[in-house]
């Protein structure tokens, strides 16, 4: 019963966030493609203000967004594990490092369909398209 009360205590649980800020500033330090998509999560937000987008679009862009994000954080928890694990090149290292690539391209061309969805019917008139 003692253990049940140790795992739930507060103080461990403020730890956990901890480790978990921790891996942000991380992947944000070591990361250069975590920096840029964080750079375009701010334009996103900024641009989601100066058009004043539904609170719908922001759901989406929000969701969209942290994903991505969170997608390239699994590609480098991937990275890091294979390199760890497996010293020497080897086709089936550089397989699971492709489809950890593949899995950020996919969510980060969602998040292009979305930011057009929402911003190019804006945007276009302001160009003259």
């Amino acid at each position: 019963m003692k253990k049940l009360f140790e795992s739930h205590h507060p103080l461990r649980r403020a730890k956990s966030f901890h480790y978990a800020f921790k891996g942000i500033w991380h992947a944000l330090l070591n990361e250069a493609n975590f920096r840029i998509q964080i750079f375009i999560a701010i334009n996103i937000i900024i641009l989601g203000f100066y058009f004043k987008i539904t609170t719908i679009e922001w759901g989406l862009l929000i969701i969209s967004t942290g994903f991505l994000l969170s997608a390239e954080m699994v590609n480098t928890v991937i990275e890091e594990f294979i390199d760890h694990l497996i010293k020497e090149e080897s086709e089936g290292a550089r397989i699971i490092k492709d489809l950890g690539a593949g899995f950020v391209l996919v969510t980060a061309l969602t998040v292009l369909t979305i930011l057009n969805l929402i911003f190019w019917p804006r945007i276009a008139p302001l160009i003259n398209l």
